[in-house]
């Protein structure tokens, strides 16, 4: 009998492991509590490493047919100066970076669960237990029904239920800034991923679609602050005044209302361990990181991946369940802490607030911006899949 795994989370990262565990004709069985697919948030950013997965599993082009094509990320000051622009085109036309992808994050949760065997995915599930044993592991839900299986993988997100049980209750670490987004219509003159630096501010402009624009922001916030600025529309466009270019004031300009504004704050988790026994953490459970590269989704379903492909050498008797969730950790700890590292380090350049502060920063990625060269190089090294882990 194959391998059977049980995945708690039915986001992106659970999802993503059922699927490359049943093209390997693994056993997979997701419990999902909400109940129905219903994916919170609005645009994501497919980052050519994610795309590279996709292409693997068989649902790039699924994706891509949905989105807009990443085709540069523009970074300007709040006035709309130019800054500095990174252009993937040559690293695609190389054959370097699978294509990147903008697209509406409901549109990856529907490619992912079409993707699976029918019933994979069991939805409106409350698990009551949680247990691990030499033998095996098994999930009883308030339902009272039983499921067991070989390996229990948590990918139940940044507040993970799995890791409480089984790693202890480790509150995530707060940043100091928070984070809105919204969906609203594509105006004139957005053709790529745009962002505008400001003082302890930056917005984003993200193309999704042939009309639709996913906008995201960043405001420094005292974690006990609960003014998010989300009482009127107004007192929004206020916090963000200092966005002076025309892109930027089209796109505010067409919220009515806050009510579909998300607002989140900036949150890590950094987990020492993530496997026990016969227990792994995957995605954010394991080690949720800034969305300053757009990376949470790549982080998740590169896990995926990987511990799709240790279990199936287990399964195959290559070598013990044991030792293929250490190569698991093994073969995903560097990259994931390299990413963590990188994404917090641009979260804090991009949240600096004093005047100086914030013209030097400007002054540096203007200067690092006239060598388009080195900037490929990193994003190479970055953003290739598989990246001989």
């Amino acid at each position: 009998m194959a391998l059977r795994a049980l995945v708690i989370g039915g986001g992106i990262g659970g999802l993503a492991l059922a699927r490359e565990l049943s093209l390997r004709r693994l056993g997979v069985t997701v419990l999902e509590r909400t109940a129905t697919l219903s994916p919170v948030g609005a645009g994501i950013i497919m980052n050519p490493n994610a795309m590279a997965v996709l292409e693997a599993n068989g649902l790039a082009a699924g994706l891509r047919a949905a989105g807009w094509p990443y085709l540069a990320r523009e970074t300007h000051d709040a006035r709309g100066r130019l800054l500095a622009v990174r252009d993937y085109r040559p690293l695609y036309d190389s054959g370097r970076l699978a294509r990147g992808t903008l697209v509406h994050r409901a549109h990856l949760h529907h490619a992912l669960h079409d993707g699976l065997p029918p019933a994979a995915v069991h939805f409106g599930v409350r698990v009551r237990t949680l247990e691990a044993s030499d033998d095996g592991v098994r999930v009883t839900t308030e339902d009272g029904d039983t499921h067991a299986a070989d390996v229990l993988v948590g990918a139940d997100g940044i507040r993970s239920m799995v890791r409480a049980r089984f790693f202890g209750a480790d509150e995530p670490a707060y940043l100091g800034y928070r984070s809105h987004r919204f969906v609203v219509g594509r105006p004139p003159g957005v053709e790529h991923f745009t962002e505008f630096l400001g003082r302890g501010k930056r917005v984003g402009l993200v193309p999704i679609s042939r009309d639709r624009l996913y906008v995201w922001t960043t405001f420094n916030s005292p974690r006990s602050s609960t003014d998010w600025a989300l009482d009127n529309v107004a007192r929004f466009r206020a916090l963000f005044a200092e966005f002076s270019d025309p892109r930027v004031t089209a796109a505010l300009a067409q919220l009515e209302s806050t009510r579909e504004v998300l607002c989140t704050d900036i949150e890590e988790v950094r987990q020492a361990r993530w496997v026990a026994g016969r227990v792994a953490l995957l995605g954010d459970a394991a080690h949720a990181l800034t969305p300053n590269m757009g990376q949470g989704a790549g982080m998740a379903m590169e896990d995926a991946a990987v511990l799709a492909g240790e279990l199936a050498a287990a399964d195959a008797g290559a070598r013990t369940l044991a030792a293929a969730l250490d190569a698991y950790v093994a073969r995903r700890r560097r990259r994931v802490d390299t990413i963590v590292r990188l994404s917090r380090a641009i979260g804090e350049e991009g949240q600096r607030q004093s005047a100086l502060a914030c013209w030097w920063r400007n002054r540096r990625i203007e200067r690092q911006g006239r060598d388009p060269d080195r900037a490929q190089a990193m994003l190479t090294r970055l953003l290739a899949w598989p990246d001989g882990d």
